[in-house]
């Protein structure tokens, strides 16, 4: 059910025409009538997959325009003693053994963590100049 779903999904999101979307519906409205507990469950799902998805891809958005400008290798091994590529496939949401990428709560806390010294670091050495 959750596959018929997001292939729906994405069809709903690639629809060029009013006509096209209005058969996706359809074909939405004949899932829920097949079986409308197991359709919610699938929603529910896909729902969550969907959220998570934003999220990483609202962490790699927020970060286009600093990536330049650092070091994500020394992001990477000052901070969290990994290798660069670790740090961009959660930066990226990479599929990694099967799943998306993403940095646990934890590191998240020392993503931020990073950042601020960082800009601690940026603003000293600026107001010493």
């Amino acid at each position: 059910m959750i596959e018929k779903i997001n292939r729906l999904k994405e069809a709903f999101c690639n629809a060029k025409s009013d006509r096209e979307r209005d058969a996706i519906d359809i074909q939405m409205k004949e899932l829920i009538d097949s079986d409308s507990e197991k359709f919610a469950e699938a929603m529910a799902v896909s729902a969550k997959e969907t959220a998570e998805r934003a999220a990483r891809l609202a962490i790699r958005q927020k970060m286009k325009d600093i990536i330049p400008a650092v070091s994500l290798t020394h992001i990477a091994k000052t901070y969290f003693n990994k290798t660069d590529a670790w740090l961009y496939q959660r930066i990226n949401g990479n599929i990694v053994n099967g799943k998306p990428a993403s940095f646990s709560p934890e590191e998240m806390e020392t993503m931020k963590f990073a950042l601020s010294d960082l800009s601690n670091k940026l603003n000293s050495l600026s107001a010493s100049l």
